[in-house]
């Protein structure tokens, strides 16, 4: 523990530009009083990775820890395992679903003091195969075998997650996911986004469980001349998406924008959020939308509803359902006067989802086991 601050490593799957990396990313760069180390699987992208080195925090990169590779899982914790053991950290906190398993398992061998998991999204849905879904529950309840806490982003996650019989009751705290709101409430509008208004924007990483044929379905019965509809965002899909677009005639009303640093000014220059995801923990581009003063339309799962109040700052809908998407969008596409009231509701629910809120948590919940460490310590 040099200079007196204790050495917490965090852990993610991949560290690309997704809700998961900016809530650890914003962790380990604004919570003072600890040493951070951040460690990341195969997939990152290098401006995060220079984004923390700037800031002093040092990340580790481990090859073999790959989305959803069983055949490298075994490896990836011995190898883990070992660099733990050599580094002898007060905490490690992992995050997702492969670098929660892998990292939980590698610091039981590694013998580390305390363990925290943050469950980001349930990754248990009906678009995934049954066996996949089996396979990661019986993995999620080794895992918690080995946890001290763990930290969902709402409090039907937890509640999902005991049902399953992962864990027990106390080991669970929600800390919901914070931005900086002041960002998004003053952010002036975007000049260079292509369409017209009313413009709706769908903003996150262009990859399966979206729900994206979801809402190029409903856009079918929406857009015409003087509806837009930006994808913002970039990833695995963006040429099979371009492709679909052109198949269905949308390319005048539907528009790609790929990945853009300046989400406050889009949301600005943007009239409605959608998000028909197949599986989500506590999004943060729904705080983000709501923080701008834009309702929400988004699927009635996971931690959504503790965001979204349904048919008070936006809609809730059913996973799957492009007709009640394409309903609830004419019906806010409208009426001007509906999309204000939502707007301004919706920012005032935004509150509740501060950045500092959530640190002040984590801090509290890091103190806390740090604090039963030193008594232990003391007892022995």
């Amino acid at each position: 523990m040099p200079d007196g601050h204790p050495r917490i490593f965090h852990f993610i799957t991949r560290l690309l530009k997704g809700g998961a990396e900016a809530k650890t990313i914003a962790t380990v760069t604004d919570l003072d009083g600890y040493e951070f180390t951040v460690g990341h699987g195969a997939e990152y992208d290098s401006e995060q990775v220079n984004r923390l080195e700037r800031t002093g925090v040092e990340t580790v990169c481990f090859p073999l820890v790959r989305h959803y590779n069983p055949l490298t899982a075994l490896p990836a914790v011995l190898s883990l395992a070992q660099y733990l053991r050599r580094e002898q950290f007060d905490i490690v906190h992992t995050h997702s679903t492969e670098a929660g398993i892998i990292g939980r398992f590698a610091a039981a061998i590694a013998d580390i003091p305390h363990v925290v998991h943050t469950v980001h999204g349930v990754p248990f849905a009906d678009d995934r195969h049954h066996t996949l879904n089996r396979f990661v529950l019986g993995c999620e309840r080794r895992a918690a075998e080995h946890t001290d806490r763990i930290v969902t982003n709402a409090d039907v996650i937890a509640s999902d997650y005991l049902h399953r019989g992962i864990g027990s009751p106390d080991q669970y705290t929600t800390i919901y996911s914070g931005i900086q709101l002041d960002v998004f409430e003053n952010a002036g509008p975007a000049t260079d986004l292509p369409g017209s208004r009313p413009r709706v924007v769908m903003i996150g990483r262009l990859a399966d469980g979206k729900g994206f044929n979801v809402l190029l379905d409903a856009a079918e019965d929406i857009c015409d001349d003087d509806v837009s509809l930006c994808l913002v965002g970039d990833g695995p899909l963006y040429e099979t998406l371009s492709s679909e677009v052109e198949a269905r005639g949308l390319d005048e009303s539907v528009f790609l924008t790929g990945y853009r640093d300046d989400i406050p000014n889009v949301l600005a220059a943007s009239d409605v959020l959608v998000l028909p995801s197949f599986r989500e923990g506590t999004p943060r581009v729904i705080t983000e939308a709501m923080a701008s003063g834009l309702p929400v339309i988004a699927t009635d799962i996971a931690g959504i509803p503790e965001q979204v109040a349904d048919s008070e700052s936006g809609y809730l809908i059913p996973t799957g359902d492009p007709d009640t998407l394409a309903d609830r969008l004419n019906e806010l596409l409208e009426s001007p006067d509906l999309r204000t009231t939502m707007g301004r509701r919706g920012r005032e629910r935004a509150q509740m989802f501060s950045v500092d809120t959530m640190l002040a948590k984590l801090d509290s919940l890091y103190q806390g086991l740090l604090s039963k460490s030193a008594t232990d310590r003391l007892t022995r």
